[in-house]
């Protein structure tokens, strides 16, 4: 008995990690695409559903991972079985650990992102009503190409995404439109509107599911060098 119980706990911990890592990564993919104005513990949008993600996929794994562990307790199981099963173990622990035991990284400010970026960061000066700057992020951290901004309320968000200019990629199906003098190309893809331009060295897209196209180009329109 004691041995199952000891095996079980080893495999719900192998599998918990790796559940909760599977369900944040699954969960910000869906809410980034389709559930853009979900809210849960004060986030929305990708971050709130990769929290969900997060929480579920560490309670299945944990569950199926007991599940396994209390099977492979059998001594009918083959040997080397159990042995990858404490190896595991060991691995998990040892990362856990070292995740646990590292101080949290603070939320990126665009003037940490100005400092690193190799390209001018902008943003709004005008904004839809309660709708506020949620985060800041890199979508490659270590690569440092491509900045994330994402402006939200209780009902409402966008994604501003900046990089460095090169050549716009042109929908085939995209509308121009004029932004202060400059041609921008309007487009969908399923319930998200994308208006992509460049200001500068800079490439600018924002992406929605919730605001309309004149709220889009007002957005727009209103760019301004961060400072």
């Amino acid at each position: 008995m004691m041995r199952k119980i000891i095996y079980g706990f080893m495999g719900g911990v192998i599998l918990l990690e790796i559940g909760l890592f599977l369900g944040m990564f699954i969960g910000m993919a869906i809410g980034g695409n389709f559930l853009t104005e979900f809210e849960f513990a004060g986030s929305i949008g990708p971050e709130a559903v990769g929290n969900v993600g997060f929480i579920v996929g560490a309670v299945i794994g944990a569950l199926f991972g007991a599940l396994l562990g209390v099977k492979l307790a059998d001594n009918k199981s083959p040997r080397v079985y159990r042995k990858i099963l404490v190896i595991s173990f060991i691995l998990s622990i040892t990362s856990l650990v070292f995740l646990l035991s590292r101080s949290p990284d603070e939320r990126l400010s665009l003037e940490q992102a100005q400092t690193e970026a190799d390209f001018t960061i902008y943003e709004p000066a005008y904004l839809p009503e309660n709708v506020v700057l949620g985060f800041v992020e890199w979508t490659d951290a270590g690569a440092k190409e491509t900045l994330d901004l994402w402006y939200a309320k209780k009902t409402a968000v966008f994604e501003l995404t900046e990089s460095k200019f090169t050549k716009l990629k042109i929908d085939p199906n995209s509308v121009e439109v004029d932004i202060s003098g400059t041609t921008g190309y309007l487009y969908k893809h399923g319930n998200v509107t994308y208006l992509t331009w460049h200001q500068n060295d800079t490439e600018l897209t924002i992406s929605t599911g919730v605001l309309s196209e004149e709220e889009i180009l007002k957005v727009a329109r209103s760019i301004k060098k961060y400072e």
